[in-house]
């Protein structure tokens, strides 16, 4: 009965935790120089620069990783384009991670760490095609000082533009 019960109740704050963390409170206003709206889906490819949040699926991890990647990471990852280059930052709280690394054909990248108020930022450059296809990440979850893998995949379709 106290298995139950406590299943039940990780549950139920598994199932807040997420859904707090899928909520959408950014507001966006305003037109940048090319005339383009702040907070409108853009097709990336049709741009020839920009910066844009996309929602990403996570994979590669149990169910726990994908819960615990959903409370404390950014429900986005930010691609930065200009002309053919392009730069893929994931952001989780400050404090959370250490030594976020991507995988690429040489073996793992370090990311380049940004502080982005609440968010610790990590960024990568990145190809086009990479974009479109799981990101594979590694990096230290810090309250366990343990080395985790897992993957991102960003939904091109959903491009919001925020710079």
């Amino acid at each position: 009965m106290k298995k139950v019960l406590i299943a039940v109740l990780t549950v139920i704050v598994c199932a807040a935790v997420l859904t707090a963390c899928g909520e959408d409170k950014t507001e966006y206003t305003g037109q940048d120089e090319y005339g383009r709206y702040f907070g409108e889906i853009y097709d990336v490819d049709s741009q020839e620069s920009g910066v844009f949040e996309l929602p990403y699926e996570i994979g590669g991890t149990s169910a726990m990783g994908e819960s615990m990647i959903g409370a404390n990471c950014a429900d986005y990852v930010r691609i930065s384009k200009e002309g053919n280059d392009y730069e893929f930052t994931f952001l989780c709280k400050n404090g959370m991670l250490g030594s976020v690394e991507m995988a690429q054909e040489e073996g793992y990248v370090k990311g380049k760490e940004s502080d982005e108020g609440d968010l610790q930022g990590y960024t990568f450059a990145i190809s086009r095609d990479g974009i479109g296809q799981s990101v594979g990440l590694r990096c230290v979850v810090r309250l366990m000082n343990k080395t985790v893998e897992f993957t991102v995949k960003a939904d091109l379709q959903k491009a919001r533009l925020v710079g």
